[in-house]
């Protein structure tokens, strides 16, 4: 059996239901989907069976469910702010932007 795209995962999950393009009425968002209801439950069984492993059966393991936005005072105490760096490189000729560690390993 061939290897399939992502393009192809992404169309068979349209079409049975389970994604959507975010704002699709309004032309839609690239890379961005809601989740209809197949996928919901999809989403939720994986999330579930995830939290089952790694929470419930282990000891050693708290749940914590935090936001993912935080206190800008959180990002500088933390040093955040002061030590981040995510080098970008730029391409000459297309002028696409990519993250300079990712251009090493490959």
């Amino acid at each position: 059996m061939p290897a399939k795209s992502m393009q192809d995962l992404t169309a068979l999950c349209q079409r049975r239901g389970f994604i959507f393009q975010s704002a699709d009425i309004y032309g839609g968002m690239k890379g961005l989907y809601d989740f209809g209801p197949l996928g919901v439950e999809l989403k939720n069984n994986i999330k579930n069976a995830w939290w089952r492993a790694m929470v419930y059966k282990r000891d050693d393991v708290e749940g914590l469910d935090s936001a993912i936005i935080g206190h800008p005072l959180l990002f500088k105490y933390s040093g955040h702010t002061e030590t981040f760096n995510d080098p970008l490189v730029e391409c000459k000729d297309c002028h696409a932007r990519m993250r300079a560690d990712k251009m090493i390993d490959s």
